[in-house]
């Protein structure tokens, strides 16, 4: 019976190693190449075919939305899951809307990865637990960007621009101190809790 070929895409090694080595003993699913950069990706998936990509979001120098984006591009086909430590609300929202198949965390039990393949290649969508209730949490209290004061928006702005806090301090004439407390407040209000986060915010928002 012919297997589904996967190209299993992460940077730390140890990592890719112990996915691969976890798919390697399964009937129906096959490791055909690993990658560990997103040039390397990228040259795989224009030279071979693969039924499944398995991404980490983060590469030392392509983002996983830039791979998934090629992949779909290469073959429409393709399904994708991302498995990442990231649980970031925006960057899950970013993710959706490339339509991925499946968002596995990578702290979650290996069993959750067998079920994403089982879902996927079904046909169907599989989100591990904590990223459902991510999903849930935005649909019942979406943040919107008018929640935002007028003195954030233009933080926000700054940050997505890659200013830094003595940066917007110097532009917006006031102390360093009162730039980190409005970035504080932003983190909560957007229900984020890193850089990455905010900036993707700022992007789904037209924030930047």
């Amino acid at each position: 019976m012919k297997k589904y070929r996967i190209l299993l895409i992460d940077d730390h090694k140890i990592l890719l190693e112990g996915t691969q080595s976890l798919l390697s003993g399964l009937d129906d699913y096959e490791v055909s190449a690993t990658a560990s950069s997103g040039q390397k990706a990228i040259e795989l998936l224009k030279t071979q075919d693969f039924e499944i990509l398995v991404t980490d979001y983060e590469l030392p120098d392509f983002s996983g939305l830039e791979i998934i984006r090629i992949a779909h591009s290469i073959n429409p086909d393709i399904k994708v899951i991302v498995l990442s430590m990231h649980d970031d609300p925006s960057v899950v929202k970013e993710l959706l809307k490339e339509n991925i198949d499946s968002f596995v965390l990578k702290n979650d039990a290996h069993s959750s990865l067998m079920q994403a393949l089982d879902k996927v290649t079904s046909g169907k969508k599989y989100f591990s637990d904590e990223i459902s209730e991510i999903l849930v949490r935005q649909l019942n209290n979406p943040p919107e960007k008018s929640d935002l004061s007028p003195r954030e928006t233009e933080i926000i702005k700054l940050i997505a621009r890659d200013f830094s806090t003595k940066q917007i301090a110097e532009v917006l004439f006031i102390s360093e101190k009162t730039v980190e407390t409005h970035r504080k407040n932003i983190l909560r209000k957007i229900d984020c809790s890193t850089l990455v986060g905010l900036v993707n915010y700022a992007h789904a928002h037209n924030l930047a």
